[in-house]
């Protein structure tokens, strides 16, 4: 029943899109839940690997999946009707869209970071066919459904270690991993895709090309936004390609501080930061049981065992997404001076 709280955030704004549009004040009082989920988040109890043991994996675990993803598709689409709907005619009129398209961009995008890539996240590591396609399908509403390949392929094969992309370095900043991982994601799946299809440049076969899942990818996506511009308009197609960029966003953040400074792991420890936030657990579907995640990577969420063989971060993943993009000079000073203290210990 925890893992229920998962819906709390996706319904809110479901609710906010289906009672749309707003005016300014009712627009920016929308944002509220998220402020007080990260507020929530910064004071959540804590937890620790005694009084965490691992669920038996059942169907009702794989439904609270299913049923994000359905929220996701709803909210898509809700999103797309209301900037539709969006009046321009005026002043005063292009005041309040310009509004509550900086709402759309906060809610939908911090939504699609949750509903989306991380469900998707543990639905690309599943063996059921059709789980691995609904986790696709959910990436395909931010347009990155190349982070399937490099992540399976790239990330769990180089975990913490140089070679891997998404391992931020010891004193990296986010803004330097940003440009770095994002770049670094997709040339990783589309390098991959060549040497697994055996394609050279010189490859003029066309059934090659077409197996190509990088490339079937971006045909999608492409498509998907052609058909939002036709049906939707022009506004509507940007704030969806905008609500992506803020969920590939909160993604790599989430990825640049599960990992940052551990790329000279020794053997198996310090996979990963360890993080106790109870609400990080139960809200984002047991994404915060990293070490577990990377150790036994085919588990699903409620089975995979909550490690601590790692240092520990001191706030949960909503508060440290804002800590990080706010104020990353103190996030890095004080993640380094936690890393110190552990070495010294360890």
């Amino acid at each position: 029943m925890k893992y229920l709280c998962s819906f709390i955030f996706p319904l809110c704004v479901l609710l906010f899109l289906y009672s749309g549009p707003h005016g300014v004040a009712a627009a920016l009082s929308w944002t509220l839940p998220l402020w007080l989920l990260c507020l929530a988040d910064r004071y959540s109890p804590k937890l620790n690997q005694a009084s965490n043991p691992p669920l038996k994996q059942t169907f009702w675990f794989d439904w609270i999946l299913v049923l994000l993803a359905m929220i996701q598709f709803v909210n898509i689409f809700l999103l797309l009707r209301y900037a539709a709907q969006l009046p321009w005619s005026s002043l005063s009129e292009t005041a309040v869209s310009i509004v509550n398209l900086i709402v759309l961009r906060i809610l939908v995008g911090t939504s699609s970071g949750s509903s989306a890539i991380i469900v998707a996240h543990e639905l690309i590591h599943r063996r059921q066919k059709i789980l691995r396609g609904l986790g696709h399908g959910l990436l395909y509403t931010v347009c990155y459904d190349h982070f399937a390949i490099a992540h399976l392929q790239g990330h769990h094969q180089q975990v913490a270690t140089p070679e891997d992309i998404s391992t931020a370095r010891l004193g990296e900043s986010f803004d330097s991993y940003w440009q770095r991982v994002v770049k670094g994601q997709f040339r990783y799946a589309w390098r991959y895709e060549m040497a697994r299809l055996g394609i050279v440049s010189q490859t003029r076969s066309m059934f090659l090309w077409a197996k190509n899942r990088v490339l079937q990818g971006i045909v999608i996506e492409a498509w998907l936004v052609v058909m939002i511009i036709v049906q939707f308009g022009w506004v509507a197609a940007f704030i969806f390609l905008y609500q992506a960029l803020a969920a590939v966003r909160l993604l790599e953040t989430i990825n640049y501080f599960q990992h940052w400074g551990l790329a000279d792991r020794q053997g198996d420890e310090e996979l990963a930061w360890v993080n106790r936030s109870w609400l990080t657990q139960y809200a984002l579907v047991g994404l915060s049981k990293h070490i577990g995640h990377h150790r036994h990577a085919g588990m699903a969420f409620p089975e995979t065992p909550y490690l601590e063989q790692g240092p520990v971060m001191p706030y949960g993943y909503f508060a440290t997404n804002l800590w990080v993009k706010w104020r990353n000079r103190s996030y890095q000073e004080t993640s380094a001076r936690v890393l110190s203290i552990y070495h010294h210990f360890w």
